[in-house]
């Protein structure tokens, strides 16, 4: 049998063409729609901003409809578009975000025989209570609310029957995709993302792993009072059903409920940042998908993490060099810069530094003469524009899959900061982090010079 990226063989290849020419298609009516408002655009600036918000709100609706159809990794992209505030349209936000946590549930009876098949009974025997509809529903898998028979509030999230097939076969195509794409167009080469995917989507699949993850951050985070990661309930979990603590709390972009709870959510930004500051820079393990279905706020305010399907260890040198590049981008010093990019694994077509300068720079200029904490949508074109005449000068060839999630995660975050109206001050929040982990790696390299 040929290898696989899940363990799961692909959907027949009658489902697998279908599914390939679907997106093709969605794709290509979307693409034409937008070149169509470039080509003959409109002269009154309300119609041309009018036009514009209806080709938003048509095409989001087409990709929204697409993907409660095709699932998989479809379900997946939508979930971070529409946690990116910062820069997608808001009629993207208000279609999409409703991928987040309420995707089309699965019929009780495949649920009830998923958990049959991964801990030996019917739910009903195996717990004191059961709840037939899903209190969430992801790309995944789906949440039910249930007891235990020793009187324990718990969550069991159970994989879709299939969805490894569904995600092996989706994996192959946007390989095909990318590889394509690579040969057309060079300067949009997504191979080394599409290669961290590969890794990555199938672990997601196993719960046992996802479980350790939760433990793993939990015990690092363990001294902070004002984060909270669900126990792990072993007894009731297998590598398709994970039983956790029931938790009950807010939605982290629910602003409203925030603010009638009395709770500031500028205070819930400082902890996420501040939480994810230590987990990827002091520990190097983190949780990489904090879009707004899988964080939680209580009073306090405390912060609840939820689903670590998509968690990440950083290699202990690429933390410490990961950590010296935020310093060097902090303290705007070009030459450290271009000397940690390319200790973490950057490489140019040409050993001119400008275009990792330009890359590093462009962190901080994107987020606009304010310094806000997530980017700002009215200088990100100039931005863009800026790095891509550079780049295209002297491209990035080589791109570390390891900092892959991490740009996910700041981008998932940005969003974040836009919709809580963040206030906080990034440059004070990170320094401390990264310049005790960037003198580690000094004393480290000083050491090792001395011996």
């Amino acid at each position: 049998m040929a290898r696989t990226l899940t363990g799961a063989r692909p959907l027949p290849w009658p489902q697998r063409i279908r599914r390939f020419v679907e997106v093709g298609w969605a794709f290509v009516v979307i693409y034409l729609s937008y070149k169509r408002l470039q080509k003959f655009p409109a002269r009154d600036p309300e119609v041309r901003a009018r036009r514009l918000s209806q080709t938003h709100l048509r095409a989001a609706r087409r990709v929204y409809g697409l993907a409660t159809r095709m699932e998989g990794l479809l379900i997946k992209t939508c979930q971070f578009i529409s946690s990116r505030a910062d820069v997608a349209p808001p009629e993207y936000i208000a279609v999409l975000s409703r991928l987040q946590d309420r995707v089309p549930a699965r019929p009780f009876r495949e649920v009830a025989e998923q958990v049959r098949r991964e801990l030996g009974n019917h739910p009903d025997v195996i717990f004191a209570e059961f709840s037939r509809r899903p209190i969430a529903s992801a790309s995944l898998a789906q949440v039910h609310r249930a007891r235990t028979r020793d009187g324990h509030d718990v969550a069991v999230k159970v994989q879709y029957p299939g969805i490894d097939r569904v995600l092996e076969t989706d994996l192959r195509n946007i390989s095909i995709l990318v590889r394509i794409l690579a040969r057309i167009e060079p300067n949009f080469d997504f191979r080394v993302i599409m290669d961290e995917l590969n890794r990555q989507i199938p672990l997601e699949l196993d719960f046992i792993l996802e479980g350790k993850s939760s433990e793993r951050v939990a015990r690092d985070l363990a001294h902070r009072r004002d984060i909270r990661i669900p126990r792990v309930y072993w007894e009731y979990t297998a590598r398709r059903v994970l039983t956790t603590e029931f938790i009950e709390g807010t939605k982290i972009s629910d602003i409203p409920a925030l603010l009638a709870q009395g709770i500031d959510p500028n205070q819930v930004a400082l902890i996420m940042t501040e939480a994810y500051c230590e987990q990827i820079l002091v520990h190097g393990y983190f949780h990489a998908d904090p879009h707004p279905g899988n964080l939680l706020v209580l009073p306090g305010p405390v912060v609840v993490f939820l689903d670590f399907g998509l968690s990440k260890e950083l290699p202990e040198s690429f933390r410490l060099n990961y950590a010296r590049l935020v310093v060097a981008m902090l303290r705007q010093d070009d030459a450290e810069m271009v000397a940690a990019f390319r200790a973490i694994g950057f490489r140019t077509k040409s050993e001119d530094p400008q275009s990792l300068i330009a890359l590093g720079r462009s962190f901080f200029e994107a987020t606009g003469p304010d310094q806000k904490p997530y980017m700002d949508a009215d200088v990100m074109p100039e931005v863009n524009e800026r790095l891509a005449r550079i780049l295209n000068a002297n491209p990035v060839t080589e791109i570390p899959g390891d900092i892959l999630l991490i740009f996910r995660v700041l981008g998932l975050m940005s969003g974040l900061q836009k919709r809580l109206e963040s206030q906080v001050n990034m440059f004070e929040t990170i320094t401390p982090y990264a310049e005790e982990q960037a003198r580690l790696l000094t004393e480290r390299g000083t050491g090792e010079a001395a011996g």
